[in-house]
């Protein structure tokens, strides 16, 4: 029909919809400039082309396309939005953060425009964490307090956990929620997970034969599902997504557990009071630091409030560190490219000025994209002849492996790595952090002091570039840690699965028993 009748609104709709879901970007490419002949600059078909320009990682394409949109439509909020998460993988942090605005202000009730505003800001070095915990705060209040009603718990019962989250597949929550659905301890615990994500795969399946119940509320509005877990009698309810995709906040806001915390997927507070809990570390989170910053009362665990589980097909470190088959030092940088702030790309251009044998390998989805790498390898000012771009790696193990060239990881600021932090170790590479005021600035400092590299800490711009110089210059040591860090790591608590989810079950026992004298 879309041959024949190229104008048919629904027909394009229905076709465009099912080539999205097979991935198949090619033919809607094809659907959309065949109509577009017809219908020039039509912003429906604008939008859809620009989504198959983005599923072919034409990122220049697509923002050429949505730009053309919302300056003919600047009402069109999904636009906005869509420009602003393009504009976030080409690390033009600014620009997402103003897509991201009017989009909301466009469509000031979409919870999804809303999420990616609050989020976005974490990236930004522009963003003071006093503003970003202010945005949070305002957002929250859009909920009406809610108080528990009835009797908390019955001394003598299993205490019911339940764990909602929509990332129990391939994800970075998934590492480190499994060695605690692994560890808890059934006599005293009966866990249930609630999932709330429409992906399913491998890792779904193995995450689920380890609890005894598993609920998929993907598809449950927020009543249905709150009476669902009502019914389920849970006594503490534990949100692993924040104010990521596929999140349920407005679920927790309704409050269907008599206590509630937030935990692994966000690293900052949620901004909502129905909330009672966020749980972290004191280094993550030192004492008096930033109370402020939460709605959620901060609670601690003793060492980090994570622990990582590797992939089991993760290749083995190499056997010497690339600099002695190069004889250039490595420095590489695997996290998500939004990362890279302004403030970060001085310290690193500092460093290369320091370490003039080296080199940087910057990894990142858009980078794949010829025209966008040498607009962001441009934008980012660093010397061309010095900085290894790499794009979109097929499978886990490939990523891996690419640790392999690396001697030396940086990590980002204000926003760390967590996994990739967490991976770069398990490959044998030490991962030099810079520390901040809040949370997600202090997520690296956490990881590393866990696994015992707490020199790798460091707390000012100057120290991080000379740290990660230092390092450079160490050769045996780099040597040593790539022949030792996965067996340090797998011997920190950082990997302890049994010993952390003990001492996180102490904790939810704790405001059990806190919750219960009140």
């Amino acid at each position: 029909m879309i041959t024949q009748q190229p104008l048919h609104g629904e027909a394009f709709a229905a076709l465009s919809d099912l080539c999205s879901l097979l991935r198949r970007w090619e033919l809607l490419t094809n659907i959309c400039r065949q109509r577009l002949q017809h219908l020039p600059n039509d912003t429906e078909t604008c939008c859809r082309y620009a989504q198959a320009e983005l599923g072919q990682r034409h990122y220049l394409r697509a923002v050429a396309l949505l730009e053309g949109v919302v300056r003919r439509a600047p009402g069109h909020a999904a636009a906005w939005h869509e420009l602003g998460r393009v504009m976030k993988r080409l690390a033009r942090l600014d620009e997402a953060l103003d897509c991201f605005h009017r989009a909301e202000t466009a469509d000031p009730g979409n919870r999804i425009f809303q999420d990616s505003l609050l989020f976005t800001q974490l990236f930004s070095d522009a963003c003071s964490p006093e503003k970003i915990a202010a945005a949070h705060r305002a957002w929250g209040r859009n909920f009406s307090p809610v108080t528990w009603p009835e009797a908390l718990w019955r001394d003598g019962d299993r205490i019911t956990v339940g764990y909602l989250s929509p990332d129990f597949r391939e994800h970075s929550v998934a590492s480190f929620i499994e060695p605690v659905l692994h560890h808890h301890n059934r006599h005293r615990f009966k866990i249930i997970c609630y999932q709330c994500g429409p992906e399913q795969d491998a890792t779904t399946k193995r995450l689920c034969s380890m609890v005894e119940n598993w609920r998929d509320i993907t598809d449950l509005d927020d009543a249905s599902a709150y009476d669902l877990i009502v019914r389920d009698g849970v006594t503490l309810l534990v949100d692993l997504a924040g104010h990521t995709a596929w999140n349920r906040l407005p679920l927790m806001a309704l409050r269907p557990a008599p206590i509630q915390l937030t935990w692994i997927g966000y690293p900052h507070s949620t901004g909502l009071t129905q909330i009672d809990y966020r749980i972290t570390d004191t280094v993550a989170d030192p004492p008096g630091l930033s109370e402020s910053l939460h709605t959620e009362h901060v609670v601690r665990l003793p060492a980090c409030f994570l622990c990582y589980t590797p992939p089991a097909d993760a290749p083995q470190p190499a056997i010497f560190s690339p600099i002695q088959q190069s004889g250039v030092i490595t420095f590489g940088c695997f996290n998500n490219l939004a990362k890279i702030t302004p403030t970060l790309l001085d310290c690193w251009r500092s460093l290369l000025d320091q370490v003039p044998q080296s080199r940087l390998l910057i990894k990142g989805e858009a980078l794949d994209d010829p025209a966008a790498q040498a607009e962001l390898l441009k934008r980012f000012g660093l010397p061309e002849n010095r900085v290894l771009a790499c794009g979109w790696t097929p499978d886990r193990i490939s990523h891996l492996a690419l640790y392999n060239q690396v001697d030396i990881a940086l990590d980002t600021w204000p926003y760390n790595g967590t996994t990739t932090t967490c991976e770069a170790l398990w490959m044998g590479v030490p991962v030099v952090t810079l520390t901040g005021t809040h949370h997600a600035s202090r997520v690296g400092a956490s990881l590393l002091t866990s696994a015992g590299l707490e020199f790798c800490v460091c707390q000012s711009a100057e120290e991080y570039v000379q740290r990660a110089a230092e390092l450079a210059g160490n050769l045996p040591l780099l040597q040593t840690l790539r022949r030792n860090l996965r067996a340090m790591l797998s011997a920190s608590p950082l990997m302890d699965g049994s010993g952390f989810t003990q001492k996180l079950e102490k904790l939810y026992c704790e405001l059990v028993s806190t919750n219960s004298a009140q």
